[in-house]
């Protein structure tokens, strides 16, 4: 090669490496870093259900602030665990940054979680948890809790023969498991004068007409909780529609519209009231954190109250009532405070 060729060559590369250099300087000062990828896998998307779409709008909006590239992947039902497990190991399979992962079974969710770990994926459950630890994070509701709450406050209007219907969602998964076991302690002795626990899968039809079965197999029931929305709005349904109301004082989980306006109007005694919003962005969070290298807790309590039918124009109670899915999730501190 002749030396004005390569002297040519040279100063060609150097000019390129120049241009690149000038270029690479004006992204960093002008241009946003493509942020991290999560993919967020919920036990379904459904629009009509006011705590999914709570915990969506809370990831979307933490989203935002972390400059994450959030996607969304789900069943088709909340009792789909086949379908779940596959949408789990597709999802490891693009290699995100970190998959947030709300399992549908506590036992057999584990093994397509597990796998995605073995894989070198980052995960971060919410709402619900699975049977095995692998020291990942939690972010969820004290399910325990909340259903403690709930069977503490029943235990206080139980009528002097007490007759008790549970009505579930799904059974099997984390979330009901721990909510009957809460209810039950809250109970104390009085757990004994429960009669059945019947289960909907999510549907509130179904937790609708199961209600309608129950009562007519127990026609002495007087006292019946729901386990989360579906559960507890078909159930508080069923006891209006049948004329039920103040004779079987029913009790449920979520706050949706409808059932804020059967707490209203006296069907409900008490709601014992999640923050989804919180659960959305606070596991947003934790996987920004992971994903950094930062220590995580292993278990992030989203928060949970009890709302009567006397204390639901509160202040405090209104903003849990009807949220403003725009606003930055509660501190931690806060939440742990509730």
């Amino acid at each position: 090669m002749k030396k004005s060729t390569v002297i040519k060559l040279g100063t060609y590369l150097l000019l390129l490496g120049a241009v690149f250099g000038i270029c690479y300087q004006l992204y960093e000062t002008t241009g946003e870093k493509a942020g991290p990828k999560i993919i967020l896998i919920p036990k379904k998307i459904d629009e009509s259900n006011e705590f999914w779409s709570s915990v969506i709008a809370g990831a979307q909006v933490a989203s935002k602030e972390y400059n994450v590239e959030l996607s969304l992947m789900a069943p088709e039902t909340e009792t789909d665990v086949e379908g779940q497990n596959r949408l789990i190991l597709e999802a490891a399979g693009k290699r995100p940054d970190a998959i947030l992962v709300s399992p549908c079974s506590y036992e057999e969710t584990t093994s397509s979680i597990r796998q995605a770990v073995n894989q070198g994926v980052k995960v971060v459950l919410i709402d619900s948890n699975i049977n095995e630890s692998l020291s990942i994070p939690l972010v969820a509701t004290d399910n325990v809790e909340i259903g403690r709450r709930l069977g503490e406050y029943m235990k206080e209007l139980l009528p002097e023969n007490p007759k008790i219907g549970l009505v579930g969602h799904v059974k099997g998964s984390s979330t009901a498991i721990d909510r009957e076991k809460g209810i039950r302690e809250g109970l104390g002795k009085e757990a004994e004068a429960i009669k059945e626990v019947v289960f909907c899968d999510s549907i509130y039809q179904e937790a609708y007409d199961v209600t309608l079965r129950l009562l007519e197999r127990h026609p002495d029931i007087n006292i019946i909780a729901g386990f989360n929305e579906y559960s507890s709005l078909g159930a508080a349904s069923a006891v209006r529609d049948l004329g039920l109301k103040g004779k079987v004082k029913t009790f449920g989980i979520d706050n949706s519209v409808s059932q804020i306006q059967l707490l209203e109007s006296g069907v409900y005694q008490a709601l014992a009231i999640q923050n989804p919003f919180n659960m959305g962005y606070l596991g947003i969070e934790e996987a920004v954190k992971r994903i950094e290298g930062e220590k995580t807790d292993l278990f992030l309590n989203s928060g949970s109250k009890l709302v009567t039918v006397g204390d639901i124009f509160t202040e405090e109670n209104e903003k849990l009532l009807f949220p403003f899915l725009g606003s930055r999730a509660t501190k931690k501190e806060e939440i742990n405070s509730q």
